[in-house]
């Protein structure tokens, strides 16, 4: 053995050997084949190597075990020249560069290259890169490449790996290795190197493990399984059947019934499901019931559920742990993934979920996972460990909730990984109340163009219902008869009532006064949604000057600092939604001025709703806000208002079709400005009732129809600018995310060029920053509030005041902070949570204003 090439020292009382940790990886990857893989990767796995189980769990143990072979060169073993500097090479590279000739060797000697160089990628990938092969390499000896070190070098190499290969008594090499796979199988590395890199786990190792490597890894395997339990890494085990009425205890809708009846007898393999269906309906239980079906169908036991914003994320959490309790043998925690995960109460007080799944790149690798779908979009950009997120996805079944509430260039994303859950047997289910046809069809087709097939008959949507498409192209639907049976259950009139009025000038404000009036003197609890947080703080003033004092008035929105919008919105879930909270009672009379924060985000329940247009999918999203739930179930004291008498959208409709743009601009900067201006064709020319849910599809279909083209002039224009954006952001989708699961010729193609979040976030104009409201006391003396009770941290950070500085910060746009020049704090720069953030003097500093009860002003030309 070569005990004196070292593989590990930090926090090490003497460095730890390169076979040791070689040999505790292979271990690791042993007890992840048995633990945390599911059996359906394994089948997909094993299945795509043209092996057995076995031979494929010692194939992984054995790519493991290799993972660092480039530690054995000079420069890594004398930590001389400097890392960077000329003569330094990184050992993931020297790994990358050094294996195919390691393991290239057949019986007859010849160089078998195309596994032997696709191993090398995927281990020279282990750091979350691949490493693209060089023309000299393919053409001779890699152990001739200088820095690699010489013969003496390579011979040592060579020992390791026969070591290492006869303690996993021998395995034999696949003929080959398909891209996809080899992606998934460098995620299966990664997890094991990080196990098997834990210091606290290698002191135990040099405590308690033998040194003869056979006897050391007969020892790992079960320590390493109990690693595996104690980071949560095992794979979730559920019952076999479940039933609305033994996890939620209710029975079931025609949905959930048409699920369970006629989509589950039908599921013997992977697909992608499309439920749709009005808000409040039950979908997400209908999706939980389709997404249980299909993991026991194809052995991908685990759950990832992804959502448009963080707040439906928290939420979702909650019932996905509800739902873990009530099925997974035995309970397991559920994950939270998204940039604020560690800042959400509920989630940082579960001591349930280990430390080991928390960082965010972990996440995808519990059992049920749930968070942003931006977490899942990143296995499909060219970001570092992708191969990660792949694997951790390969897993589980996938649910997309709100699948309609992407933009082109995240549906592009989206369309790309559904292509490689399609490739990797990965099940999908997308829930929508407002899906377009368009965007179903090309969804369900890159689905099934990562499968290798095609849909073998034309997909019609039901709406309401559902449509299962399986991986070889076959279509499963609800017969018509369930199909009128679901319209007919869920229906309910509504009106969606259109108000045009004048940009400038009193007529909007005379609507609103109207509204205030008849809370006032019938009462009733009124929500009005805006479109821009600049909107809700006008709208807000300007509604205080109206509304008497029995009128409670409240307003949210994102910019506000982060503690007092999680106050609100509790406040506002409490009083306004299904059950109550505590003493929180439904008030009598209420405003409730909010973003779309509201829309998506809360389970809240109104007797009206005022809107600003929005797109024709967006109102009907905001419909589903109004008269939720039969209150009188829940709060019995209180009586819908008679100016109320069903659910009811009001649309403040500033579009001027003769004015230019027709749209208000900063309106056009979040919807497209051609289905704004469509929707308010629409519901000029329409009758404001409507039948939910037969008219909102033919609604929602009507204003996408017009994407194909129009006579109008005006129309056509904006559809050509609406269609140039939309072209513009798939060519930047393109740019950045994965190439087709079956075009990966070379690994390197996966993270080339490498991209961040940070730069696809800011390339699509989303460059939000936190500010940190940053307040002087008259001695001097700084604080993080107003009222000058928390000083201002001034030591580098600890746990408890990143948590207060976050709890205090306030998101903006990144061009508000470059015009103002804000800087960072000096003692925050090694801290990754707060490295970006921004000190704002407070309260007034230059153009913004925080203001205690209407969050981040913005004061332009003189006006809010």
């Amino acid at each position: 053995m070569h005990l004196y090439v070292w593989g590990k020292s930090r926090g090490l009382p003497r460095p730890y050997p390169l076979e040791w940790h070689l040999i505790d990886a292979a271990a690791g990857a042993t007890a992840l084949w048995h633990m945390h893989l599911t059996l359906g990767a394994r089948r997909q796995i094993a299945t795509e190597l043209g092996m057995n189980d076995a031979d494929s769990a010692r194939l992984v143990a054995l790519l493991a075990g290799l993972h660092d072979i480039g530690k054995a060169i000079p420069c890594f073993q004398q930590q001389w020249p400097k890392p960077g500097t000329t003569g330094w090479l990184a050992h993931d590279e020297a790994t990358h560069l050094a294996l195919p000739t390691l393991l290239g060797l057949s019986d007859d000697g010849l160089l078998t290259a195309d596994v032997a160089y696709r191993i090398g990628q995927l281990l020279g990938g282990h750091h979350g890169v691949y490493y693209s092969p060089r023309e000299r390499d393919v053409e001779q000896p890699v152990r001739r490449v200088a820095n690699l070190g010489e013969q003496e070098w390579h011979a040592i190499r060579s020992d390791v790996t026969s070591s290492v290969r006869s303690v996993l008594d021998n395995p034999r090499l696949p003929e080959t290795i398909p891209a996809p796979v080899a992606v998934v199988l460098s995620g299966v590395v990664i997890v094991a190197d990080w196990l098997s890199s834990n210091e606290d786990f290698i002191h135990r190792q040099l405590e308690h493990a033998p040194e003869e490597l056979e006897a050391r890894y007969g020892y790992t395997v079960p320590a390493m399984g109990t690693e595996i339990t104690q980071a949560g890494l095992n794979r979730p085990e559920f019952v076999e059947r479940i039933s609305t009425q033994g996890v939620w205890g209710f029975a079931p809708s025609v949905l959930q019934r048409s699920i369970i009846d006629e989509l589950i007898p039908h599921v013997n393999g992977p697909g992608l499901l499309v439920i749709t269906d009005s808000t409040g309906t039950g979908k997400t239980e209908a999706g939980l019931l389709a997404a249980h079906a299909l993991g026991q169908a194809t052995g991908r036991s685990g759950l990832y559920a992804g959502l448009p914003t963080m707040a439906t994320a928290n939420e979702m959490r909650t019932r996905l742990t509800e739902y873990s309790s009530a099925t997974a043998v035995p309970p397991i925690p559920v994950t939270l993934a998204h940039s604020m995960a560690a800042f959400q109460p509920a989630y940082s007080a579960d001591v349930t979920v280990s430390a080991w799944l928390r960082p965010l790149k972990r996440t995808l690798l519990a059992g049920i996972s749930v968070g942003t779908i931006d977490q899942a979009l990143l296995a499909a950009l060219a970001a570092r460990h992708n191969m990660l997120r792949l694997h951790g996805l390969m897993n589980k079944t996938l649910i997309v909730d709100e699948a309609h509430a992407y933009d082109p260039f995240m549906q592009a994303l989206l369309a790309r990984l559904l292509s490689w859950c399609g490739r990797l047997g990965v099940p999908v289910v997308l829930l929508s109340a407002t899906l377009p046809q368009p965007v179903s069809r090309n969804l369900v087709r890159a689905y099934l163009s990562g499968a290798g097939s095609h849909l073998k008959e034309e997909l019609d949507l039901p709406y309401p219902g559902w449509a299962f498409v399986t991986a070889s192209g076959n279509l499963v639907q609800p017969s018509t008869t369930t199909v009128s049976t679901m319209a007919t259950e869920g229906a309910r009139t509504a009106r969606l009532c259109h108000h045009p009025h004048r940009r400038s000038g009193s007529a909007r404000q005379e609507i609103l006064r109207g509204f205030v009036e008849r809370v006032s003197r019938q009462g009733g609890c009124l929500a009005v949604l805006c479109n821009t947080v600049a909107s809700a703080q006008h709208t807000y003033t300007a509604l205080k000057t109206e509304a008497p004092d029995d009128v409670e008035l409240i307003l949210l929105h994102a910019r506000f600092p982060l503690h007092e919008r999680e106050t609100i919105t509790t406040n506002l879930t409490g009083r306004f939604g299904k059950y109550g909270v505590g003493n929180n009672t439904r008030p009598a009379k209420a405003i409730v001025v909010a973003t779309q924060i509201l829309e998506q985000s809360l389970d809240v329940d109104f007797d009206r709703i005022v809107s600003e247009i929005a797109p024709i999918a967006w109102l009907i999203q905001r419909l589903g806000r109004c008269q939720r739930h039969p209150l009188p179930q829940w709060h019995e004291e209180y009586q819908r208002p008679s100016w109320c008498p069903v659910p009811t959208v009001d649309v403040l409709d500033p579009v001027d079709e003769s004015a230019d743009p027709p749209v208000p601009p900063e309106w056009g900067e979040i919807y497209p400005p051609f289905e704004m201006v469509a929707t308010h064709r629409v519901l000029t020319e329409r009758d404001p009732t409507l039948e939910v849910p037969t008219d909102v599809n033919p609604l929602v279909q009507q204003v996408h129809a017009a994407t194909s083209g129009t006579s109008d002039s005006q129309l056509q224009q904006l559809w050509d600018e609406q269609f140039s954006q939309n072209r513009a952001q798939h060519q930047q989708a393109a740019l950045v995310r994965v190439p087709e699961p079956d075009q990966v010729d070379d690994l390197a193609r996966m993270t080339e060029p490498e991209v961040t979040e940070a730069d696809v976030s800011t390339r699509l104009g989303v460059d939000t920053v936190r500010v940190i409201p940053q307040y002087t006391s008259s001695d001097g003396r700084q604080w993080l509030d107003a009222a000058h009770t928390r000083p201002w941290p001034t030591q580098r950070p600890n746990s408890d005041t990143i948590n207060q500085l976050i709890d205090h910060s306030i998101p903006c746009p990144g061009n508000w902070v470059d015009e103002l020049e804000l800087q960072p704090q000096s003692t925050w720069s090694r801290t990754p949570t707060l490295r970006d953030a921004r000190v704002l003097p407070a309260p007034t500093y230059g153009s913004l204003t925080v203001d205690p009860e209407l969050g981040l002003v913005r004061h332009t030309k003189g006006h809010t």
